[in-house]
């Protein structure tokens, strides 16, 4: 019983590091080896049940541009806005929303919208790129400060072979959430109460 227990840790082990190292470095969420691992498997189950491609191995493609937003509410549908940059500069967005709950299970997806952006718009969104200076970001905060209800704000990039992940919980204000409610409601176009805006 004890050898048969010890096995299924061992999977459980295995299959969370090559989620990690799938989607996610190490070391991406936290210096706690343990508490990085958590969100790693937490966020790849929402990245595998949209079926959303891995940006990490994106980035061995140095022509790749790309970023996403994961907004992960306890209590609402996870959605997920990526905005992949065309090369004559234009954008393809694609919204996912599945039926289940950011802080408890992915579920099944339920919305995949998927439309062209205009040279404009990409514009303006890659400017609020370099305004908030994205990719200088730590990729999370040991604030301490995060709680059991609330929200996940996880965006990536990838440019010129380079990835970046930045991760903050329920962020009132600051270049993560402009960043998030620039994709998810000024492209995408999300219709969210303001009372849901967490």
């Amino acid at each position: 019983m004890h050898r048969i227990a010890f096995l299924a840790l061992l999977l459980l082990g295995v299959l969370g590091a090559h989620a990690q190292e799938s989607y996610f470095p190490k070391g991406a969420f936290s210096d706690d080896t343990r508490s990085d691992l958590f969100k790693a498997k937490w966020y790849s189950s929402h990245l595998k049940a949209l079926n959303e491609p891995s940006l990490l191995q994106l980035a061995s493609k140095p022509s790749c541009e790309s970023y996403r937003f994961v907004w992960l509410r306890t209590f609402h549908h996870p959605v997920i806005v990526r905005l992949d940059i065309t090369a004559g500069g234009t954008g393809q967005l694609t919204t996912k929303v599945s039926n289940g709950a950011g802080g408890y299970k992915p579920g099944q997806l339920i919305e995949n919208l998927s439309r062209s952006l205009t040279r404009e718009q990409t514009n303006m969104f890659l400017a609020s790129i370099r305004k908030n200076k994205f990719w200088e970001l730590p990729n999370y905060e040991n604030s301490g400060e995060e709680g059991a209800d609330g929200s996940q704000w996880i965006i990536e990039g990838v440019k010129g072979g380079k990835y970046h992940i930045v991760d903050r919980w329920t962020p009132n204000a600051g270049p993560v959430r402009e960043l998030g409610l620039t994709l998810a409601l000024g492209l995408a176009e999300l219709k969210i109460p303001k009372s849901d805006l967490y």
